[in-house]
């Protein structure tokens, strides 16, 4: 089970080093791609920290804890949170703002789908111990 968690601790490390790269060298591009039209100095610093540095410092930790089966069962439960979290914020936003396109809804399911996939498997991890 290890090879696969690492596996998926890659993937979804490359997913954010994807994310990563787009908002440091591209912090307008959250305005076309969700309707984030203000664009003043200070919220292309707080895009470029938050959705770059934030998210590449995350996929740093998921690539360095791929090298024991100890540090993945962590990464693992890393991602649970995150992106359960993430996922129910964005569920929450859906039903207080509603939604332009179906892009919100979908991304809900991808985010509360991937972090339940990394809990089964820090789980499976847990019972090999």
């Amino acid at each position: 089970m290890h090879n696969k968690a690492a596996i998926f601790l890659q993937i979804s490390s490359a997913i954010l080093i994807l994310y990563a790269a787009a908002f440091l060298f591209m912090p307008d591009l959250l305005g076309k791609l969700v309707g984030f039209t203000h664009h003043s100095p200070n919220t292309l610093v707080e895009v470029t920290a938050f959705y770059g540095g934030l998210e590449l410092g995350i996929a740093i930790y998921l690539l360095w804890s791929t090298k024991t089966i100890y540090r993945s069962r962590h990464a693992l439960m890393m991602v649970f949170f995150v992106f359960f979290a993430a996922g129910l914020a964005r569920l929450f936003g859906i039903f207080r703002f509603g939604f332009e396109d179906p892009s919100q809804p979908i991304v809900t399911i991808l985010e509360i789908g991937w972090s339940l996939a990394a809990y089964w498997m820090a789980k499976k991890i847990r019972q090999e111990f």
